[in-house]
């Protein structure tokens, strides 16, 4: 399921505009949320996504 959700969210940010960007993060960090409960596991090739977003506080590496 973890990689069906990040080729999905992948091809999400294919698409997305600047203007859409933002929203297709928040959506797939609920959906990710929801399904495994934290933020755990992301993979990394989602984790950069991350890190230029509005979002990259919730991801500090430690």
């Amino acid at each position: 399921m973890m990689e069906s959700l990040a080729r999905t969210f992948q091809h999400e940010l294919k698409k997305a505009t600047k203007e859409t960007y933002q929203t297709s993060i928040q959506s797939f960090l609920n959906l990710w949320s929801y399904e495994y409960d934290s933020f755990e596991h992301i993979p990394k090739e989602i984790e950069k996504h991350l890190y230029a977003s509005d979002y990259a506080p919730l991801f500090h590496e430690e």
